[in-house]
């Protein structure tokens, strides 16, 4: 027990080493956007947008280390990068960096999961009741990957455990990833281009869907609780 404590220590740390110089590079590699910001106005614009999509693959490359990093590491969050890949790549670009880092860091995250951490950590936590006890384990299961303050490592521990062909694990993750993937990228995307409406939108979309996934969550509970007094 103690050696997989220590072990996962180290993880960690070494997770946050390699994000910070990794972040420390992507800070050399913009600088001169980050000057340009600095005294921005409406007659650069289009030259910082043009500055700022002008990078190669290495910087792509980067941002999806990044990205795999913070969803990998139980506790750490990959919005803001997400919100980056819009900015640098824009919604479609960003969202495909995005969803596939959000899917290689899940399955990371589950590896480790089984080999460096107490089941009994996760078996008290009420999210893990509510996907487990479900009758509609798959469907509460997405919605878990989909709401972002939701703790991953409880949503994945429970997949583990419901699904035990990888295949099927990775079905959940990749459609539940999809709605904020797309939605940090284009909000990413509509704060370069200063459009407060678009901006919008994707709070709006955020916020709904936040809303519709906490209902159908209630209501197969409420299911549940009815065949069962049923």
């Amino acid at each position: 027990m103690k050696d997989k404590k220590t072990t996962r220590i180290i993880l960690f740390i070494i997770g946050i080493i390699l994000g910070l110089l990794v972040l420390y590079k992507l800070y050399l590699n913009y600088l001169p956007e980050l000057k340009l910001l600095l005294h921005f106005n409406h007659h650069n614009e289009e030259l910082l947008i043009k500055m700022v999509r002008s990078h190669g693959i290495e910087d792509v490359v980067f941002l999806f280390i990044l990205n795999v990093i913070c969803v990998a590491i139980p506790g750490l969050s990959n919005g803001i990068f997400c919100v980056l890949n819009g900015v640098l790549y824009g919604p479609e670009g960003g969202f495909a960096i995005n969803w596939v880092g959000d899917i290689l860091g899940q399955i990371i995250l589950m590896l480790l999961l089984q080999k460096l951490y107490n089941p009994d950590k996760f078996k008290h936590s009420k999210v893990y009741k509510i996907i487990t006890k479900s009758n509609f384990k798959q469907i509460v299961l997405t919605i878990g990957y989909m709401i972002p303050f939701i703790p991953s490592a409880t949503v994945a521990y429970a997949n583990l455990l419901i699904n035990k062909k990888t295949k099927k694990r990775i079905i959940p993750i990749a459609i539940g990833t999809i709605p904020f993937a797309y939605l940090y990228a284009y909000g990413g995307d509509s704060i370069l281009r200063l459009n407060g409406s678009r901006l919008l939108k994707a709070i709006i979309a955020i916020v709904i869907i936040i809303i519709v996934a906490g209902i159908i969550v209630l209501v197969t509970l409420k299911l549940k609780k009815h065949t069962k007094n049923a």
